[in-house]
């Protein structure tokens, strides 16, 4: 009798330990589907034309994140997606991909284009990355 005692309160000590493991395990597996649907439903969205939704798929992609292997490319193509669709973050991303060649060649005519872009919509950032641009681009004539 003592052993089946013994034995039941080993398995149930064994279970209280495990079954923290296994919450986490649980707990985890849920998160994961979780940012894999984000991720998905962001994807439709954008795939469906929403400049919001296209921004952030960049932004999974830029950074690796919600489930989004991180490559510069696609998410590149996705800011210029949203960029082309009036995003202004985007415009200003794009701009910062050409200013420093992530995802693309880089091409500073072309980062100017989209600082320009974005700061006519007011975007501050962009203006001052235009202004560093034109300094550093404009002739001086010899002088400082």
């Amino acid at each position: 009798m003592t052993k089946i005692i013994l034995t039941l309160a080993l398995l149930t000590t064994m279970n209280l330990v495990a079954n923290p493991f296994n919450l986490l395990e649980r707990e985890h597996q849920q998160t994961s589907q979780l940012v894999s649907q984000k991720f998905i439903y962001a994807k439709r969205a954008a795939e469906q034309g929403n400049a919001r939704a296209q921004f952030d798929l960049g932004l999974m992609y830029a950074k690796g994140e919600e489930g989004a292997v991180k490559e510069s490319q696609l998410a590149f193509k996705w800011f210029h997606k949203a960029a082309r669709n009036g995003h202004i973050q985007a415009k200003f991303y794009i701009g910062m991909s050409f200013a420093n060649g992530i995802g693309v060649r880089q091409q500073t005519e072309l980062a100017r284009y989209w600082f320009k872009l974005a700061a006519k919509a007011g975007h501050a950032r962009a203006m001052a990355y235009l202004a560093s641009i034109e300094r550093s681009t404009s002739p001086s004539y010899g002088f400082k």
